[in-house]
């Protein structure tokens, strides 16, 4: 099993605080030659009858490790998994999860720009309060 971003337990709560119902912890995907491991599935019923389910990538930004190179793998790795969903036909959103702070201090302009041209979706949360705070389709 893959290693647990540190505010892995703090998106989860934000997420079940926003009406999701966390369905797989984490979301096993399997290629014939490539695994992975992409760290929630979350359902939600929408207008009382069609449900949602999306799943979510969380990344932490680590206090003592370069935000850059983060931010490198991150986006990277979302592009991976995306890929790899597609692979298997597998229709299902994909959202990378950053705490506030780091897309405050971390997501300028250039970023910006790289997850709109690349269609990343992202979901932010405030990790103190364990709220999403915007979501960014």
């Amino acid at each position: 099993m893959p290693a647990v971003d540190q505010c892995h337990e703090q998106v989860k709560r934000a997420l079940q605080k926003d009406g999701w119902h966390i369905t797989a912890d984490p979301f096993p995907l399997f290629l014939t030659y490539r695994a992975a491991y992409i760290d929630l599935e979350a359902t939600k019923g929408v207008n009382g009858t069609q449900e949602q389910i999306i799943l979510v990538e969380v990344k932490c930004f680590a206090e003592g490790q370069a935000p850059t190179t983060q931010l490198y793998t991150a986006i990277g790795q979302y592009i991976v998994y995306r890929a790899m969903l597609a692979e298997e036909d597998i229709n299902t959103s994909l959202f990378l999860s950053v705490p506030e702070a780091t897309f405050d201090m971390v997501f300028d302009d250039v970023i910006k720009r790289v997850v709109g041209e690349n269609a990343i979706r992202i979901v932010i949360v405030d990790l103190e309060s364990e709220q999403i705070v915007r979501w960014i389709t």
